[in-house]
């Protein structure tokens, strides 16, 4: 902050001490709780923590009994004179809001306040801002000998703060590297949108009793911390996003936290990795069930230079550690880009389930029935299931949408089993010949015809 501004505000409550008389002089320094949500001009938390203090027979270490929010002294030369709030938080205390939100906060007013703690003592702290550096400071003047019960009172409002945030997490759905829209359509995801076999299903369900209470005190007992990693692998359009969403939808309507992360734009300042990290922490912070889905995975661990750190924390070393669990579910449709040291030792990925193509004739009969709805027609589409297999779940959808499109091109309302063949055979023609790289690579200039017919 300027060197003046900070002289202002600085002598401003000394003479504010000394005019309400109280105890000693001062001791004044700048907050160690600098944030973006100045928490200790909160009017919000302090009033939940008076609330609290109340509530108590026996008063905690740096209890607070009262606080009043003071005038700006005419000596202060107009600093936080205004109580401007700064913006408007979403309702979790730590985002600013977007339009469009709902329940949201204001932040903390600038503002001057006087604390009286029960143990008996005052203090006095303004919070303002430093318009010319666009930077929001906070000044607290304490007596002599009560910095201890200054910053456990500060301590305790911090964790106000983080109930208040944890609470919004139970149902939320946060989206990271990508739209927030996003998450409305994951929690619009539901069990029908998806197919797959009953093994695969099975086997994905096993992996959310990390958040089964026993499950969770084994894991103590064996010093490890609560989370489990799992990898889903297969070539494109086997449902994996799918079971994502879907698996997303599930965890936040039981009241989990779920974190989807999408693979970040390259950036100096921060790496994907960085970004699957931070949520580790974040969900481990939370105590309570997180769900972290990553859309491939080897874009997170992919960089050479945070290998090491990458390694450490798959295999436990500095590993955030949630005591209510938190279960790591990653897609890949390239795993052979991962680094066998991450992929084949057990630990660093404790499952990797595969979902493959379509090879059964009853799960191809699912798909079709899915995907033409109330078109359907067991006689008419069920004896092609088993011309369709080897195909992954996304092929059945295309299939569908383009032998209906055929359909309504030529003035009939359903998808003949002609029409979903012919949809099918020009699907797998186009890929074909997408796959001859040949027809698209230019040929080399010294096979080239130059100008007027001659050869370079």
């Amino acid at each position: 902050m300027s060197t003046k501004l900070r002289e202002i505000a600085v002598q401003a409550l000394k003479e504010l001490w000394q005019e309400l008389k109280f105890e000693s002089d001062p001791i004044i320094f700048i907050s160690p709780m600098q944030r973006r949500v100045q928490l200790e001009h909160h009017p919000l938390l302090l009033h939940q923590l008076v609330a609290n203090g109340k509530q108590r027979k026996k008063s905690l270490f740096g209890q607070l009994k009262s606080w009043e929010l003071l005038d700006a002294p005419a000596y202060a030369q107009g600093i936080a004179a205004s109580r401007e709030v700064s913006m408007l938080l979403k309702s979790d205390m730590l985002h600013q809001a977007d339009v469009g939100d709902h329940d949201t906060i204001p932040a903390a007013p600038y503002s001057w306040i006087c604390f009286t703690f029960k143990s008996g003592w005052k203090a006095l702290s303004v919070y303002f801002c430093d318009y010319e550096n666009n930077e929001a400071h906070t000044l607290s003047a304490i007596p002599t000998r009560k910095q201890d019960e200054w910053l456990a009172f500060l301590k305790l409002i911090d964790e106000l703060h983080d109930n208040v945030w944890r609470n919004t997490r139970r149902g939320f759905i946060e989206i990271i590297g990508g739209s927030d829209e996003l998450a409305d359509v994951i929690r619009k995801a539901s069990i029908d949108d998806l197919i797959l076999n009953a093994e695969t299903l099975e086997h994905v369900a096993t992996q959310r009793h990390i958040f089964n209470q026993e499950m969770l005190k084994r894991y103590e007992l064996l010093q490890l911390p609560r989370l489990r990693k799992v990898l889903l692998i297969g070539s494109a359009g086997t449902g994996k996003t799918t079971l994502l969403k879907v698996e997303g939808a599930s965890h936040a309507k039981q009241g989990g936290f779920v974190s989807y992360i999408c693979p970040p734009p390259y950036s100096r300042n921060s790496s994907a990795w960085q970004h699957l990290t931070n949520t580790l922490h974040l969900a481990a912070e939370s105590l309570i069930p997180a769900l972290i889905l990553v859309e491939d995975f080897e874009m997170f661990v992919s960089s050479a230079p945070e290998l090491q750190t990458v390694l450490d924390i798959l295999d436990g070393v500095g590993t955030p550690d949630n005591p209510a669990g938190t279960l790591l579910l990653a897609t890949s449709n390239d795993p052979e880009k991962i680094d066998s040291r991450i992929r084949d030792r057990p630990g660093r990925i404790d499952a990797i389930i595969e979902l493959g193509l379509v090879e059964e004739v009853e799960l191809a009969i699912r798909f079709l029935k899915h995907f033409l709805g109330s078109a359907y027609r067991e006689e008419e589409h069920m004896p092609l299931a088993s011309q369709l297999l080897k195909q992954p779940g996304s092929h059945f959808r295309e299939v569908c949408i383009a032998a209906t499109m055929r359909a309504m091109e030529q003035k009939r309302s359903d998808a003949s089993s002609e029409d979903l063949m012919w949809a099918h055979e020009t699907i797998l023609t186009g890929r074909a010949i997408a796959a001859e790289s040949e027809r698209y690579t230019p040929t080399p200039i010294h096979k080239r015809g130059g100008y007027f017919g001659r050869k370079h």
